[in-house]
């Protein structure tokens, strides 16, 4: 890999999130996006594809190759190793609930106390892990040109017909799910008094797909 870039708009983002939510909420959010970067950079290395860069932006973090890769499948296996990353991240939390004799209800009641204030509590953290990971994971699923998702269904469109119809499919389908990720935002943000950081994010993503741009 080359180098790593912050553009403005990712560091706007960071700032919204530092506001909203306190240092520590923040870390272990950014520690789930590390696990999902990594499996990005795994399946790269599987995959034998060359990172150019690594930019973080307002739609988040954007990897780019050193060159068009061979094939959809390739691109298809290298855009889901980071949803799977966070999956298999939630899923190991999850698990260990269960062998300390708690259950699922236990990992989200976890984590919303560590979100509210109970930083002392180990729990808590890997409550929180385990939230932050599968929300990313669904969110990073959703069929948006800019998310791992949008990157899959435009792979297995135009693998099975054309560019065209696939950049057309992923042009609607980001239009829904966009204002659906916005609205979830809003809702979370007005509910429990905090999340700026991820409103801006899902408006920004919002705008972006309704002005019909490529983040």
């Amino acid at each position: 890999m080359k180098k790593i870039r912050f553009g403005m708009g990712g560091i706007l983002m960071l700032g919204a999130m530092l506001v909203s939510d306190s240092a520590v909420v923040l870390a272990v959010y950014v520690l789930a996006a590390v696990f999902h970067e990594l499996g990005h950079f795994l399946a790269a290395k599987v995959l034998k594809i060359e990172i150019k860069e690594v930019v973080f932006s307002f739609s988040g973090v954007r990897i780019m190759t050193e060159e068009r890769l061979t094939s959809y499948k390739q691109e298809f296996a290298l855009a889901l190793a980071g949803p799977m990353a966070n999956l298999l991240i939630f899923g190991t939390a999850c698990a260990a609930f269960c062998l300390a004799g708690s259950d699922l209800q236990g990992v989200f009641e976890a984590a919303e106390a560590f979100f509210i204030g109970d930083f002392g509590n180990k729990r808590g953290i890997i409550g929180f892990l385990a939230l932050s990971s599968l929300t990313q994971a669904i969110m990073n699923l959703l069929p948006v040109n800019s998310f791992d998702g949008g990157r899959m269904i435009y792979c297995a469109v135009a693998g099975m017909k054309d560019q065209y119809a696939a950049e057309r499919s992923v042009s609607v389908l980001s239009a829904f799910s966009a204002f659906f990720l916005w609205t979830a935002a809003l809702y979370v943000m007005l509910k429990i008094g905090a999340g700026l950081g991820i409103y801006v994010f899902s408006a920004c993503i919002f705008l972006s797909c309704l002005n019909g741009e490529k983040m």
